[in-house]
């Protein structure tokens, strides 16, 4: 897939392999707390504003929510974040080494949400 977020599932666990056209990482967690942490960065309660309020004072406004997974493979913690700004909403990926990928939120669902227990 061109998005550069790729996932499979291996029983229990989901392997991601993340990219950005130079490197790729690859990430091993338990599929249900990924599923977990994907559900809280979507809680009702997040506060909004209108685009336009947002470009005008881009510092007063929340504009995402955040989440960690514990990693089986390497050892650490995966960052996920929703970000919504204008436009379409984003999720970025921060892995342990520190690098940080951002996909388009609902092309990236479209790869995960098959992968998911429900």
């Amino acid at each position: 897939m061109p998005l550069g977020l790729s996932a499979k599932r291996d029983g229990e666990h989901i392997e991601l392999a993340l990219s950005d056209g130079t490197a790729e990482e690859r990430l091993r967690m338990l599929a249900v707390e990924l599923a977990e942490a994907l559900a809280r960065l979507e809680a009702p309660g997040y506060p909004t504003m209108d685009p336009e309020e947002l470009e005008d004072e881009p510092d007063d406004a929340p504009n995402y929510t955040t989440a960690a997974v514990e990693l089986v493979e390497p050892e650490g913690l995966l960052y996920l974040r929703k970000v919504r700004v204008p436009g379409p909403d984003l999720l970025e990926f921060t892995t342990p080494s520190g690098s940080v990928y951002e996909f388009e939120w609902r092309a990236a669902m479209d790869e995960l949400a098959p992968l998911l227990p429900r």
